[in-house]
């Protein structure tokens, strides 16, 4: 491969850094966005329609701010600009086995869907958990959110039974947890 393309090929990965409080503000435009094209007939139209960018900020930035007990969530940035995010922690359920962390939010904006983001986002919470003891990962998607299973399927991870049912905006939904083992 000539130089010229192998500059191209570097240039379209993307930036994955840890996330700090500066984040914040367009870590919540991330999800909005994401929310309102990933959970459109999963969700109610009205509640998606209102989600906004000011109550996710300000929680955002609560998260990253807490440096005592702060979890870690990196953002991928393409061309200098935050274009997806990942947080993770310890699991949530009394049912997933210590060692063990849970990927509690991964957005990418709709339009750099299937570019590289979201599978770099997973692979570098997978990998400070790894570094760090956890034998096993999970995470929660709508069970309806057909795309969003076949990409964390295409990751390796797998359905493990977990189901529960979700009430917001008088709508209920249906996640499924999926499950990635991440030490042999």
């Amino acid at each position: 491969m000539d130089a010229g393309r192998e500059r191209d090929v570097e240039s379209t990965l993307p930036l994955v850094r840890r996330a700090g409080p500066v984040d914040a503000r367009a870590m919540a435009e991330v999800r909005v966005r994401g929310w309102q094209a990933a959970y459109s007939g999963i969700l109610p139209d009205d509640f998606l329609a209102g989600l906004t960018v000011a109550a996710g900020e300000a929680a955002w930035r609560a998260w990253l701010e807490d440096a005592e007990g702060g979890l870690p969530a990196w953002v991928a940035e393409r061309a200098g600009k935050v274009a997806g995010f990942v947080s993770s922690g310890p699991p949530r359920d009394d049912d997933v086995p210590l060692p063990a962390a849970e990927v509690y939010a991964l957005y990418v904006l709709p339009q750099l869907w299937r570019h590289g983001l979201g599978r770099a986002l997973l692979e570098t919470a997978t990998e400070f958990w790894r570094a760090r003891g956890a034998e096993t990962t999970v995470l929660w998607v709508f069970r309806d959110n057909a795309p969003a299973r076949a990409f964390y399927e295409a990751q390796g991870w797998q359905p493990d039974g977990g189901r529960q049912e979700l009430e917001l905006a008088g709508a209920s939904a249906i996640e499924v947890r999926y499950r990635l083992r991440i030490r042999a």
